[in-house]
């Protein structure tokens, strides 16, 4: 009888309640594999398809050669490359050359020989505007071992450049301005001599070499064949994008800093905030 009425009693007693302070452990959940994420990247250049562009201080050309015949960027609606140096010189300088303008020539891309940097443009050059003018890694070379004097001449260098190139822009066009990373490079302080100069920087992106294969970076003073000389294409830089500030020249562009109305940026869609852009 006493066994009935305790298991009587077992029976009436209720069921624990699940403790809400105490995790559950309820049944795991497999989740399907997910795929991995495939991230694509836009190259960053600075000139659009349909652009009429410049290319000042070519060297050997390889440059100009190559965003034409490169894979991952469209060549620019029609190409003007130009070098400091004579044919002759350019020949003796960087035999290399030869095939670069001979490429250029049969694609009817304009090459231009003996164009100064700091001197206003030819007549061959003035007849035209541009949508993009590029100087890429601008140097006066080696006239001084001394690096206030190496920087205040590359800075003269650019100035005159600068003003030199915003009358051939068309509307809305940009100036590019490729640097090496690093000093003493950083001492030029291209930003400031763009706004000397009525320009406003748009933006900046890193210089990928790599989007333009057969480019090489060459010296002002000619080809070096010594072992260990380091090469340019490999050096980390930046390629700065000018557009004409509101008031030019004239002022600086000190109304307000307000950058000229144009085309949007070469390679930057909208909404686009690259991780190598800076500005």
């Amino acid at each position: 009888m006493k066994r009935k009425k305790h298991d009587a009693k077992r029976a009436r007693k209720p069921a624990p309640r699940n403790n809400p302070l105490k995790p559950q452990h309820a049944a795991k959940i497999t989740k399907p594999a997910s795929k991995p994420t495939t991230h694509t990247t836009t190259p960053t250049v600075p000139f659009a398809p349909t652009d009429a562009v410049l290319l000042i201080g070519e060297g050997d050309f390889s440059f100009s050669n190559a965003i034409l015949t490169a894979s991952l960027t469209t060549p620019p609606g029609s190409l003007t490359a130009t070098t400091n140096d004579t044919e002759a010189t350019t020949l003796t300088k960087y035999p290399q050359s030869q095939s670069h303008i001979t490429n250029l020539r049969s694609l009817d891309h304009r090459v231009v020989f003996s164009v100064d940097a700091t001197k206003p443009f030819p007549k061959a050059l003035k007849r035209h505007t541009y949508d993009a003018i590029l100087f890429n890694f601008p140097h006066t070379g080696g006239l001084t071992t001394a690096v206030d004097r190496q920087v205040r001449a590359n800075q003269q260098l650019l100035l005159a450049f600068l003003t030199n190139a915003q009358p051939q822009l068309s509307p809305g066009g940009v100036v590019a301005i490729t640097l090496f990373d690093g000093q003493p490079y950083a001492q030029w302080d291209v930003r400031g001599l763009a706004k000397a100069t009525g320009y406003a920087c748009r933006r900046s992106f890193k210089f990928d070499a790599s989007l333009y294969p057969g480019y090489r970076h060459v010296r002002t003073i000619g080809n070096r064949d010594r072992e260990g000389d380091w090469k340019g294409e490999e050096r980390g830089a930046r390629t700065y994008l000018f557009e004409v500030a509101e008031g030019g020249a004239k002022d600086g562009g000190a109304k307000g800093g307000k950058s000229g109305k144009g085309k949007k940026a070469p390679g930057k869609k909208k909404g686009d905030e690259s991780s190598d852009d800076d500005d």
